[in-house]
């Protein structure tokens, strides 16, 4: 199928995550780990309806510039995502699993092409 409608549900999610604190962790099992953007990554794969993915950097962060396509292409080059695959939403957030939660964005763009 070679475009998406408002009905379809995802087939695959990527996650980034910059910062991990106060025991929140990804979906899944770890895969494996990659160097991403000046960074050690690692590589997790769950399974909540669809695959997800996430790339939990090793050393917590607050700033980043990443090209998104460094990490579909790293799923790609495992087989773990179809090259075929094209991108349908692009979200920035946090995950608060437990209490309240804060997140200060001053900056965040996307280019696509």
């Amino acid at each position: 199928k070679s475009t998406a409608d408002w009905q379809d549900q995802p087939t695959d999610e990527i996650m980034i995550w910059l910062n991990r604190q106060g025991g929140a962790g990804p979906l899944g099992t770890k895969y494996g780990s990659v160097s991403l953007g000046g960074a050690m990554w690692d590589i997790y794969q769950g399974d909540i309806g669809w695959k997800v993915y996430s790339f939990v950097r090793q050393t917590n962060t607050t700033k980043a510039s990443l090209n998104l396509d460094d990490f579909t292409q790293a799923l790609v080059r495992r087989k773990l995502l179809s090259n075929d695959k094209y991108v349908s939403g692009i979200e920035s957030g946090t995950e608060v699993f437990k209490g309240t939660g804060r997140l200060d964005t001053k900056s965040y763009s996307v280019n696509i092409g």
